[in-house]
């Protein structure tokens, strides 16, 4: 981690959430595992930070403005969403209301703190100085925004509030994902469909195929969730692909030879049929 700060990057740190995200199926256990990686790492980042001195003005600003609060973003994050799943009523319709809540309160958050999303959207770098380094005079400011509870050496009077936006901003997508997915799932199970079809291939050709086909933005313009063509596909040729498809689609990316192995074979199939009906 501390390789991470000094780089000014969040290679590190983004890599690490990549590898939790892929070997973790079950959205709650993910999350706890999250939240202890990145309070772990805020440690490891609180002790360098107490002897730390920056070799310039931008440097401090870099790190209170880029790197600290996306990792404190995440942190928020994940809490937020362990809060959604743990809190969501068992009705489908009394979880839309659940999340369409939730969704209000983070616009209520957006409009309150307009003035400073606006300057951080616009790219705007006049106030760094005053927003993202550690003064011993920020008291005289504190009534524009909120501000972490932290020692004065491990906080600016603005990079916990440009965590919280980051976050929001990532929450509310999250939420819209589940409003849409509940919306999508009701719809499939009041529709009548019954198929005799049978899939009798490997799962993992199955789930290269959805990959395939997500990637090739077959459905709906480009804007279905993988999720959904998966439960439709499962549900038309009645068969359970599981609750990981990212975890097989990775060993699919591994193949020393022929990652797209199915898709090559069909390729191949339909030449052939084409040949033959050619004479």
């Amino acid at each position: 981690m501390i390789t991470t700060i000094k780089n000014n990057s969040l290679v590190d740190f983004e890599n690490e959430l990549c590898t939790i995200l892929n070997t973790h199926s079950n959205e709650i256990e993910k999350a706890k595992k999250i939240i202890s990686f990145i309070e772990e790492t805020l440690k490891q980042i609180s002790s360098w930070l107490k002897n730390h001195v920056f070799d310039s003005i931008q440097d401090e600003i870099i790190f209170f403005k880029e790197i600290k609060p996306n990792i404190v973003a995440k942190l928020i994050f994940y809490k937020e969403v362990l809060i959604l799943i743990a809190t969501q009523p068992i009705d489908k319709n009394k979880k839309v209301k659940y999340f369409e809540k939730r969704l209000n309160a983070i616009n209520q958050f957006h409009r309150k703190n307009r003035e400073f999303i606006k300057y951080i959207k616009s790219q705007s770098t006049h106030f760094d100085e005053l927003y993202f380094t550690r003064k011993k005079y920020k008291d005289l400011f504190l009534n524009d925004c909120v501000v972490i509870n932290q020692d004065a050496k491990l906080s600016t009077s603005h990079d916990y509030l440009l965590a919280e936006v980051i976050a929001y901003e990532l929450l509310a997508i999250y939420i819209e994902n589940c409003i849409d997915n509940l919306n999508k799932s009701c719809a499939i199970a009041n529709t009548n469909f019954n198929s005799n079809l049978h899939w009798t291939a490997k799962k993992i050709d199955l789930i290269e195929l959805i990959y395939a086909l997500h990637q090739a933005k077959v459905f709906d313009n480009g804007q279905a969730d993988i999720k959904e063509i998966t439960h439709v596909l499962e549900k038309a040729f009645q068969i359970d692909l599981g609750d990981n498809i990212t975890r097989s689609f990775i060993d699919i990316k591994n193949r020393k030879t022929e990652p797209t192995r199915f898709l090559n074979q069909l390729q191949a199939e339909l030449e052939n049929k084409i040949e033959k009906d050619s004479y």
